[in-house]
Order: C-alpha cells, then structure tokens, then sequence
C-alpha cells in the first residue's frame, strides 16, 4: 500500500491486516478493466465542463479508448482544447448506498491515435456494436493520455494516483468479480462475517459485521462495535487467490478456522 493509501487510513478505525488491502493503483485498473461505460468530460470553447456517457476500452497502459463520431461535440472541443476527463463508477451491491460504492475520475488530454489491431480488437470484443461504425470515414480513435486519477472507495478512502502508479498496476482477478459473493455473504451468512470478523479480525466486541469487499489477498468488513463502526480486515490463510471459483472454498476456510477459534475460548 502507498503512503497516500495509509494516510486516508489514518482518519478511520481500522483493524486486521490492513497491509494486505490492495492499492489504489490497483482497484483504479480493477474499476477500469477491460472497459465498459463511463462519463467522458471534455471543455466548451467558453472554459465550462461538458459530459456524456461512452463506451470505452482499456490499452496496455490503462489509458482509455473510444471511437467517436467527427460530428460528436467531444471532438470538436478536444480538437480546440484537449484537457479532458472520464469518470468510472463500480457496481453497487444490492441494498448497498451509490456513495459508498469505488469510483475514478481520471483526468488528462483527449488525443486522437492510431490504435493497435489488439485495441480495435479488445474495444470491439467489450463492445460488438462499435464494428457497425468504428470503420466510418467520419469516426475516429480518440485516447484519454491519462495526468492521473482521483480514487474513491467510500467514506474516508480517497486518494490521487499518477498515471506511472496506473500504467504499472494491474486489476484484481476477485475484486473484479466478487459481488456475487459478497451479496451471498451479506444475505446468507452474516453470522459466519460476525465470527471473522471477532476472531480473525481481532474486534471481539463487534456486534454486527457484513462483507464490504473481496479481492485476491482477503476479505474487507464493515462491522459495528460499542466504540462505532470499523474497517477489519482479513486476509486468506492459504495466500492469494487467483481464479474467483477459489473464493467460495478461502471464505468457507476463514469461517472454520473463526469458529474453532470461539470453541477454544
């Protein structure tokens, strides 16, 4: 974890293995992955922000990619004025607040490019209704040369990350598809979250907990205890998991472990 990582840790009562949490870096190119929809801001020949939704796609570096029609707004003020931005937001689970959910605005220069034939590739397996028009004479290629980005996990963690942090980070194989479990988790087994979390998670007087996030290295909690609401953290015993099938088995492991644990007490 970076320094700017820990230092919006500070403000927040967290406990457990706090140095397994992923960094910043790499929950940005986790949100980004291979691509999806965002919000592209590009700026209106009177200096005013001007947004709309694209469809974008990531190159090696982690710089977005979109193709855009020439008569699109966006390529007429990045044409003039190339200072730009996209805004990505993470999927919320169900019953879970918008607010808390991870989000990054990345800002930079809209440029056009020349694209790779592996980025046309990639941008038209994310998005098979761009080969309809990606070929046009009147549409381009157009990527966000990214300055950096502001990250934003809910409440209290938030940091800028540097495009060189971006480039060299790669997506969390779990994190980028762990909200299934964790909606199972919080619907089917809170019980089980209560027991990590006063066990493993070293906050024995926690009185409720629900799983907040899954990646490779652990389990992130939301628990409530007499003194307010804490971050624990768990990490996997048997080291980092790679394939997300392996997440149900290290979960169903931590509750073993937490429940031999309270019979031993």
């Amino acid at each position: 974890m970076t320094d700017t990582n820990r230092q919006h840790l500070t403000s927040l009562r967290i406990v457990g293995d706090v140095e397994t949490l992923p960094s910043h870096a790499e929950l940005i190119r986790t949100l980004l992955r291979h691509g999806g929809f965002g919000t592209l801001t590009t700026t209106t020949p009177d200096g005013h922000p001007y947004g709309s939704l694209v469809a974008y796609s990531v190159r090696d570096d982690g710089s977005p990619l979109v193709c855009i029609s020439d008569l699109a707004e966006h390529t007429r003020f990045a044409t003039a004025h190339p200072a730009a931005g996209l805004f990505v937001a993470g999927p919320t689970p169900s019953g879970g607040d918008p607010m808390d959910a991870p989000r990054v605005s990345l800002v930079g220069e809209l440029r056009r490019c020349e694209p790779t034939p592996a980025d046309v590739e990639r941008h038209l397996d994310q998005h098979p209704g761009a080969g309809g028009y990606a070929d046009w004479s009147d549409f381009g290629w157009w990527t966000l040369q990214v300055a950096s980005g502001r990250f934003v996990g809910g409440f209290g963690i938030m940091s800028w990350v540097d495009a060189d942090e971006i480039a060299s980070a790669v997506a969390d194989p779990i994190a980028a598809t762990s909200l299934g479990a964790v909606e199972h988790m919080n619907v089917d087994h809170l019980d089980a979250s209560l027991s990590i979390v006063r066990t493993l998670g070293r906050l024995p007087d926690a009185t409720s907990a629900r799983v907040r996030d899954i990646d490779r290295m652990g389990v992130t909690f939301a628990a409530d205890a007499p003194a307010g609401w804490h971050f624990v953290r768990v990490v996997f015993p048997d080291g980092p998991l790679s394939d997300p099938a392996a997440v149900r088995g290290a979960v169903v492991e931590l509750t073993r472990r937490a429940r031999a644990m309270e019979t031993e007490a």
